[in-house]
């Protein structure tokens, strides 16, 4: 069979991929590769005939899973096509769902790192004692139903797959109460690293907005926060609701 461009397959469409969403896979590089079980995904890429035999074969090649990882994100999926990147998500939507929720939210074009949740935003966290501190429980109570979209959180914050598939287990469509649980598995299982500072960091690196990472530091400094312009914590529905 011959060598097909690493860059577009023929079957391929040939929209590029954008700035922004290669400097999204950049930034959680390092998470993708640690996690990323390469099989599967390529397996959905050649269902979507986005990605032949010659690619997987060249993946395959590399001698561990790490490698392989690394040489299907750098070689196959950051140099491809729009419709590349979306079979690949989807894929991690299937199987390492944790993942896939990494790509869900592109950096707007044009707009560096530090603007998107960079360096520069974890300055002050260093210097301040109080943000070294054991998240509270009265910290959870006052943040939970203010994360939205948890799971890329969760990973962050070094929680395994299979809990994190616990918690959505355990309260079925209610996103609030699955961010809360989420905190309170961080507690109970991190003793010693759930600090302010690893919340906030993940919710930086997770590109929240600056509403609810001003709203963390101002809890983990016990200032005074007027909750009646803050998030009401959604209804708490049934565990088990339908």
């Amino acid at each position: 069979m011959a060598s097909i461009s690493k860059a577009f397959h023929p079957n391929d469409n040939s929209t590029p991929l954008s700035a922004g969403c290669k400097r999204l896979i950049a930034a959680n590089f390092d998470l993708l590769i640690s996690d990323l079980d390469p099989r599967p995904v390529m397996d959905h890429l050649i269902s979507d005939l986005v990605f032949d035999f010659d690619d997987y074969e060249d993946v395959e090649s590399k001698q561990t899973r790490r490698a392989q990882a690394t040489a299907l994100v750098k070689s196959y999926i950051i140099t491809g096509s729009l419709k590349r990147f979306k079979s690949f998500r989807n894929a991690l939507d299937r199987n390492q769902r944790h993942l896939a929720q990494l790509l869900y939210q592109p950096f707007p074009e044009g707009q560096g790192q530090s603007a998107a949740g960079g360096a520069d935003e974890h300055e002050d966290l260093s210097t301040d004692a109080r943000y070294s501190q054991m998240v509270t429980e009265d910290f959870v109570r006052n943040i939970y139903a203010d994360i939205g979209e948890w799971k890329g959180i969760a990973v962050s914050l070094g929680l395994s797959d299979a809990l994190i598939e616990q918690i959505e287990y355990d309260n079925v469509r209610n996103l609030s109460l699955q961010s809360r649980q989420m905190l309170v598995e961080w507690r109970s299982n991190k003793v010693g690293e759930a600090t302010y500072k690893a919340f906030i960091r993940a919710l930086i690196s997770n590109r929240k907005g600056p509403r609810v990472v001003d709203k963390a530091k101002k809890l983990a400094r016990g200032d005074v926060i007027d909750f009646s312009v803050t998030t009401t914590p959604v209804s708490e529905q049934s565990r088990y609701e339908p």
